[in-house]
């Protein structure tokens, strides 16, 4: 028994060292040292938020209809110079596929959609519904239906693990008047 462990760590030895010599070695992250720190940014309809995982300090500036992509990326970087991160989050107020924005925003400037922010933020970013952020934030375990109420709707889906954003908001009504979606009810009954 002994002899054969003895063999399975002279094995596992002999691989490293030539792995080494070959210069194939493979980083893996080894407890909380090589922890990546997040910077996670919302951007909403009236304010972008932003706050890293490790200081928990938010920052925020105002948005509106004429923030475009690229100047939200301008003022985050400006906000956040003195910051230290390694990846980027960015919770965005719309479809979002292959990573970049699929649509232009309801509330928000022109430039947003196929925007590439891994390359305008020169970092690695993962970019999601915005209301999918805000379920993966506060989810901890088995069934979710996340209805998140800011200057529209927005709502996410989370099953077992599995993460689904969805865009009730801005579905339209059937037999409505006039053409109208969800996050303009609240708006127009003069609930908000």
């Amino acid at each position: 028994m002994a002899g054969e462990t003895a063999k399975k760590v002279s094995r596992k030895t002999n691989k490293k060292a030539s792995k080494k010599a070959n210069g194939t070695t493979s980083t893996t992250a080894k407890g909380p040292a090589s922890r990546r720190t997040v910077l996670a940014i919302d951007v909403g309809g009236t304010h972008v938020k932003v706050m890293t995982d490790r200081d928990r300090i938010k920052r925020e500036f105002e948005s509106g209809r004429n923030l475009s992509a690229t100047e939200m990326v301008r003022q985050v970087k400006v906000l956040t110079r003195d910051w230290s991160y390694d990846v980027i989050s960015i919770g965005y107020p719309g479809p979002v596929v292959h990573n970049r924005p699929l649509t232009e925003p309801h509330n928000l400037g022109r430039g947003w959609a196929g925007f590439d922010f891994h390359r305008a933020f020169g970092r690695p970013v993962k970019v999601v519904n915005d209301a999918l952020m805000q379920a993966i934030g506060s989810y901890q375990g088995g069934r979710m239906l996340f209805l998140g109420l800011g200057t529209g709707l927005g709502s996410a889906m989370i099953v077992e693990g599995v993460y689904e954003p969805m865009e009730l908001g801005h579905l339209p009504i059937a037999r409505a008047r006039r053409s109208r979606t969800m996050s303009a009810l609240p708006a127009s009954s003069g609930a908000v």
